[in-house]
């Protein structure tokens, strides 16, 4: 790994050389020191058009001091076989950090933040804050209480192998966090947790959890959901080491439950992806990473940022499952055989639904209603009916059949809801046609799940009198 690492001589930036020359020794790779010199001003406070000569026998130019005292820094540092370089520029440090990482090749910057008071970790340092921000590979800031080491002595051992805590929420943002854990664990071998905070009112109201739920403690659905979600964003990690999932409820700063899961695991490394938020959009929407940077007090974190688009044409997306809602009529019958052509080349699982629809308590996760509910009976002659939409060839085509009944809330959002708890890769529903104002809203259900639902919607028309 091809580090790069900022410094201003400070205690701080040694700490986070130190630190980069470790992470360097595991990887196999090697580290750069740069230096920014601020270019010396002009007459009036203009920048001078040639570079300024010597001032004096006695007072030799700047940058011949400069380099010293890099020089000095780089002999103080225990590379230990290291390659260890160092690089003096003249201009506006965030602007030169940037610059030398992308003509060097870094996979990763390493510098480091203030420290002590909370006035001072807020502001961060504006230098480390910009290159955060505009950075276009990953950044590890490390803060004077971090451990020096990532790589302890015996790190193939299980409790020896340094840990890490990646962040992700299911944003887009968090590929890049992926990415860098990716990258280390082939060179380097460590644990990974991944770490994934829920709030509860909004997850119970996406799955249409109902009865009374407790808002404070982990929910079995939730969790199970979340843990599906994750295995496919995450797929197969390379190297060695041991992985898993920590998903937890949170109602507070979720920058601060961060970096309180990072202490009480004994994490070595936060990583987690870097949002770009500019101007206006940055007071509207306080990015989480920019808080747990201006927090981080004890634990290096890397902030990744969003790999950039390739070019490269998608892949052709395949289903595994498939929501079949009907509300028993004739048209939402017919679409249920499309659900099944959409899986006969590989097979996969069907779930055909009906909602029946009935007031709920709001909000529903935290009360038990049982006020219009379906009685046993009922509930066995509707299973029936949709048991008897299976096609008869399903079970030859590979594909299994499960039944479930809805039993309360809007039909249209009770779908969407559903298909998230199922992790349905797509919905298949028929329309209406009754009218062309009906027609032109698809149906009020079907047209609700088409205008909100979070994956593909295949919609199988009415057929009309006349239709062939």
């Amino acid at each position: 790994m091809k580090i790069l690492c900022p410094t201003d001589f400070s205690p701080r930036a040694g700490a986070a050389a130190r630190l980069a020359i470790e992470l360097a020794r595991a990887t196999g790779g090697s580290v750069e020191l740069v230096h920014a010199v601020a270019p010396r001003l002009g007459a009036g406070g203009a920048l001078p058009a040639q570079p300024a000569g010597p001032v004096g026998e006695s007072d030799p130019p700047r940058t011949d001091v400069e380099t010293a005292r890099l020089e000095d820094e780089c002999r103080a540092l225990p590379a230990g076989g290291v390659e260890l370089t160092s690089h003096l520029a003249s201009g506006e440090p965030g602007v030169v950090i940037l610059a030398r990482a992308r003509a060097i090749g870094a996979d990763l910057i390493v510098m480091g933040s203030h420290g002590g008071p909370a006035l001072a970790r807020l502001v961060l340092g504006s230098v480390a804050e910009r290159t955060v921000r505009l950075a276009d590979r990953p950044v590890l800031i490390v803060p004077p209480g971090a451990a020096p080491a990532l790589a302890p002595a015996g790190g193939a051992v299980r409790g020896n192998r340094p840990r890490i805590l990646v962040a992700l929420d299911g944003r887009p943002f968090s590929d890049g966090a992926l990415g860098f854990v990716r990258a280390l664990r082939e060179r380097l071998a460590c644990d990974v947790t991944f770490l994934r905070l829920y709030w509860p009112a909004e997850e119970y109201l996406r799955l249409g959890l109902t009865g009374a739920r407790d808002l404070f403690a982990p929910d079995v659905e939730v969790t199970t959901d979340l843990a599906r979600t994750l295995r496919a964003e995450i797929g197969a990690l390379p190297g060695s080491g041991e992985s898993e999932f920590a998903i937890k409820p949170t109602w507070g700063d979720p920058a601060t439950r961060i970096l309180e899961i990072a202490a009480e695991s004994g994490s070595d490394l936060v990583v987690m992806g870097a949002e770009s938020r500019r101007g206006l959009a940055r007071v509207a929407h306080p990015a989480v990473a920019s808080r747990v940077a201006h927090l981080a007090a004890s634990v290096a974190v890397v902030f990744a940022p969003q790999p950039r688009a390739d070019g490269a044409l998608p892949a052709v997306p395949t289903f595994s499952t498939v929501l079949a809602p009907t509300d028993l009529s004739e048209e939402g019958n017919r679409a249920v055989p499309f659900a099944y052509a959409l899986l006969g080349a590989h097979g996969g699982q069907v779930e055909v639904c009906h909602v029946h629809e009935r007031a709920l308590p709001s909000p529903p996760y935290a009360y038990e209603s049982k006020e219009g509910a379906l009685s046993p009976e009922a509930r066995a002659t509707l299973e029936a009916r949709l048991r008897s939409l299976v096609p008869p060839e399903a079970e030859r085509m590979g594909i299994t059949s499960h039944i479930r009944l809805i039993d309360g809330g809007r039909a249209g959002e009770a779908i969407r809801q559903a298909a998230e708890r199922l992790g349905a890769d797509a919905i298949v529903l028929g329309a209406h046609g009754h009218g062309r104002a009906h027609e032109a809203l698809l149906g009020s259900v079907s047209g609700d799940v088409v205008r909100h639902a979070r994956r593909p919607v295949f919609v199988v028309p009415a057929v009309r009198s006349g239709d062939v």
